[in-house]
């Protein structure tokens, strides 16, 4: 359970930490792939700090990462008129 969340199913929770040791809320995490565009765990690193620590949260940022960019097509949008 997280510091900001008073149950232990919390998936909406805008306090969620995805990061323990440095205490980065997965808000912050996508606000930061926003922000600066990043694309891999050592980016994230970098800019977040988030799995500086105990890298326990490695597996969860990756996934994060995919899902962020899961949804974004490499595919041009092209219209016909």
């Amino acid at each position: 359970m997280d510091q900001f969340c008073q149950s232990d199913c919390c998936n909406t929770c805008p306090g969620r930490l995805v990061c323990r040791c440095l205490q980065v809320t997965e808000e912050a995490l996508l606000a930061a792939l926003n922000r600066f565009e990043l694309k891999t765990l050592k980016e994230v690193r970098q800019y977040t700090g988030a799995g500086d620590g105990c890298t326990a949260c490695h597996k969860r940022l990756a996934r994060i990462l995919q899902t962020a960019y899961a949804s974004s097509s490499s595919e041009p949008i092209c219209s016909v008129k």
